[in-house]
């Protein structure tokens, strides 16, 4: 069909497709990942400081660790545990794997069940051994605290779908040839 200058009507831009590459896949926000890493930074940081003042800066000197019963020993193992999940996978994290996401996943969920669970391997009262963490008398106090709101928090953010849609995101790779991903074809060539 023609138009009345006699040649045939343009279709509009884009109509009924456009020329070109298509558009570049949005990059996922890395805001909970980071957030989950730093987080889960500080909790390896807390439970292993934790685990190494109680156990040999604190300890007597007649007081070896054979001595110990196994309820505290369980409890140190889960501590340690706890630091060297955390750290390992705060850094894997840094580096875009998801293998660090799930690593902070198993160190938040060692802490948060080493603390809560500690006055039962210790074969204290929970209320006397909660009135004691939460008075914030002693440095171990304040270090139990911390660990009792970091791990849940990083839990959270570590097993959030975006946390792990960031740590998946693989960019497309840019063709060998043409106009890079993004930038319109040139028009007149």
């Amino acid at each position: 069909m023609t138009n009345p200058y006699g040649y045939q009507a343009q279709p509009g831009p884009g109509y009924p497709a456009q020329q070109g590459y298509p558009a570049p896949q949005r990059r996922p926000s890395g805001a909970t990942a980071i957030i989950a890493a730093v987080l889960g930074l500080v909790l390896a940081g807390t439970a292993g400081y934790l685990t190494i003042a109680e156990l040999f800066i604190d300890m007597p000197v007649a007081i070896g660790l054979d001595d110990l019963p196994g309820g505290v020993l369980t409890y140190y193992g889960m501590l340690a545990a706890c630091a060297l999940f955390g750290l390992v996978g705060a850094l894997i994290t840094f580096f875009r794997a998801t293998a660090g996401a799930i690593l902070l996943l198993f160190s938040s969920l060692l802490g948060a069940v080493a603390v809560f669970i500690e006055p039962t391997l210790w074969d204290r009262l929970y209320g006397r051994h909660y009135e004691a963490v939460f008075e914030f008398a002693q440095s171990e106090a304040i270090l139990r605290f911390m660990i009792m709101v970091l791990a849940p928090l990083t839990l959270i953010l570590a097993v959030l779908p975006a946390t792990f849609r960031y740590l998946g995101h693989k960019p497309q790779a840019q063709p060998i040839y043409g106009p890079p991903q993004g930038y319109p074809p040139q028009q007149g060539w």
